[in-house]
């Protein structure tokens, strides 16, 4: 019965091996801020902090330790560098989204990740991100299935849009710059007794979502609370599992609904002639226990069909 699938973006529509397109030091000190920098971004799971650390790694040596590192969901990390405070992540938490060095990156469409010491900007990344290879698919089944589609991403809005225009979607079902409440809170306006709505998502941030939505999707890869809050896991990291699992379930509900109906039958019948309700027909005693069998020999054998069951699915 799903009627809406909204996916999140980074990791989910997109593979999440996102790479450094651009990176602006606006104080000039980039060798000197980058053990710092590892150090920080090396403590996060997060695909931006991962691609940044990987990014660093070429150049710098030995990554600065940092003390109270901590994560916040939606928005990036704090940490003590020595006796600085470091604050890492969406630019619009940090306050510097108007900043020229962040106008500039967020022009070209691509996600943003700002480093700022005592409040002061000192790093700027740009980083890109490809779309799986069966998302276009993916997304032209469900469409063809009048299945609505959305998008909710913490990421800019830049980025957001640029994903959406390549898939085609409307404006009014693109969100960005989402907290994890906000996607909760998207999630519940949209969801009635006849919007039927599933989430996909693989990150910390989306765990609220997964939780809400009457489906929750969890993509391979993503984070263990994400995972824990999901109704289905996709085991391939491929969206094609979103069609296969819509096409097992109507399959799988089909084949409950003929087993009740046949048991149904088969058992009314059998306790009619139990019964005596049919004078001229007879079973032997010694024969009436196959009965057994003859009813449920048919409902093991339609369950074991769905091994052979063809679903529609989109594989790289």
């Amino acid at each position: 019965n799903i009627s809406h699938v909204v996916f999140d973006k980074t990791g989910t529509l997109t593979q999440g091996l996102l790479a450094v397109e651009r990176e602006i030091y606006p104080t000039g000190e980039g060798t000197t801020l980058g053990p710092m920098i590892l150090g920080l971004t090396s403590s996060s799971k997060h695909p931006v902090s991962t691609a940044i650390a990987a990014h660093l790694k070429s150049t710098v040596t030995k990554a600065d330790e940092l003390k109270n590192v901590t994560s916040i969901a939606g928005c990036g990390i704090e940490a003590t560098w020595g006796v600085e405070n470091i604050r890492a992540g969406n630019p619009h938490w940090l306050g510097v989204e108007n900043l020229p060095e962040v106008k500039n990156i967020l022009s070209l469409g691509v996600s943003i990740f700002c480093i700022t010491v005592n409040k002061g900007l000192v790093a700027v990344y740009g980083l890109k991100d490809s779309l799986r290879p069966d998302t276009t698919a993916v997304i032209n089944e469900l469409r063809r299935r009048n299945i609505e589609i959305s998008i909710v991403s913490g990421d800019n809005e830049e980025s957001v849009k640029s994903v959406s225009r390549t898939l085609d979607l409307p404006e009014s079902h693109v969100r960005f710059r989402c907290s994890p409440a906000d996607k909760q809170t998207y999630i519940k306006e949209i969801s009635t007794a006849k919007n039927i709505v599933m989430f996909c998502g693989d990150g910390t941030n989306d765990a609220v979502a997964l939780a809400q939505a009457s489906i929750g999707m969890h993509v391979n890869g993503g984070t263990d609370i994400a995972q824990s809050a999901a109704d289905a896991v996709l085991i391939r990291p491929a969206l094609g599992g979103v069609l296969v699992l819509i096409d097992l379930s109507k399959t799988f509900y089909r084949r409950v609904v003929f087993n009740f109906t046949w048991s149904f039958v088969y058992n009314t019948f059998a306790i009619l002639l139990a019964a005596g309700a049919f004078p001229n027909a007879r079973i032997p005693p010694q024969y009436a226990g196959l009965g057994e069998i003859v009813s449920v020999l048919p409902v093991i054998a339609i369950g074991v069909q769905l091994r052979w069951a063809k679903f529609t699915n989109f594989r790289a």
